[in-house]
């Protein structure tokens, strides 16, 4: 398993190197795509939809977000409205919210099998979403779409080292049952710690701390940086809830040792378009 693991993750880098420096425009935004083409099949598939269905739903989304403005290039702006970014990441940011809200008050999503058309629905607005967010922050320079990607790595990690050690009181139960508020405290203090290294290293100036602390008062960024950390272990129960009610351990086989494409990007499909959201209007 753990050859499968880094074999698979040696690949995806080379890929992504690949895609981040051959000099043709379309590399980077290729490789978002299809991970956005994956991840939408995976969620098909996970609410129950039939292969051939959950394929073909795939791949429109893959195509529909190929026309979607600047995805492919600036020069690609004038076919959509750019308001249309914007009401999709605001839709996209809406619903996580109700998603978490629902968390806080119930400690469990509503369930798939009752609310099949809801589940696949909000997927592929959510999928596309996250794809479009990634594009754009990208076009913000890779320092700012890497840090935006560290912030849930960065809470990924606080928290599995504070939860094993200090994990006490449940999160979701229902859910996961290893998840701890203990941890979630954990992933905020490591996300803190991570913006203060970028606001204070000179070099980190490009990336998103750094750049949403220029932009709004000290306190305010924190409290971004702590919400978004919040949505980071939401969107992570929400896809281990997809899972449980299929009754599947992985979202797919897709990537051998590592499970789906959901299960390395279910925590950023809340934080990059809310990141992105925020950086637009503000």
């Amino acid at each position: 398993m753990l050859k499968q693991r880094v074999l698979t993750a040696l690949v995806l880098l080379a890929v992504l190197g690949l895609a981040l420096t051959v000099a043709v425009p379309w590399g980077f935004p290729l490789f978002t795509g299809l991970f956005v083409v994956a991840g939408v099949w995976e969620w098909m598939r996970l609410v129950g939809l039939r292969r051939r269905r959950a394929l073909l739903l795939a791949v429109l989304v893959g195509a529909g977000l190929a026309l979607l403005p600047g995805f492919f290039g600036p020069d690609r702006a004038e076919l959509i409205p750019p308001v249309l970014i914007k009401g999709l990441l605001a839709l996209s940011a809406a619903i996580w919210c109700l998603l978490a809200l629902q968390l806080v008050i119930k400690r469990r999503f509503i369930t798939v099998n009752r609310h099949r058309l809801v589940h696949a629905v909000g997927g592929l607005v959510l999928l596309t979403a996250c794809g479009l967010a990634v594009s754009r922050a990208s076009a913000e320079g890779m320092l700012f779409l890497v840090s935006a990607m560290a912030l849930v790595w960065a809470a990924d990690i606080g928290a599995y080292f504070s939860g094993r050690a200090l994990g006490r009181h449940k999160l979701a139960p229902a859910i996961s049952p290893n998840k701890t508020w203990e941890g979630v405290a954990g992933g905020v203090i490591a996300v803190w710690a991570l913006a203060l290294l970028c606001v204070f290293v000179p070099a980190l100036a490009g990336t998103f701390f750094a750049r949403v602390v220029a932009t709004v008062s000290l306190p305010a960024a924190f409290g971004l940086f702590t919400f978004l950390t919040g949505m980071s272990v939401v969107g992570d129960l929400f896809e281990s809830h997809l899972k449980r009610d299929a009754g599947a351990k992985d979202s797919s086989h897709l990537l051998p040792g590592h499970g789906g494409v959901l299960d390395r990007i279910d925590a950023l499909l809340p934080v990059l378009p809310m990141v992105m959201l925020f950086w637009m209007w503000s």
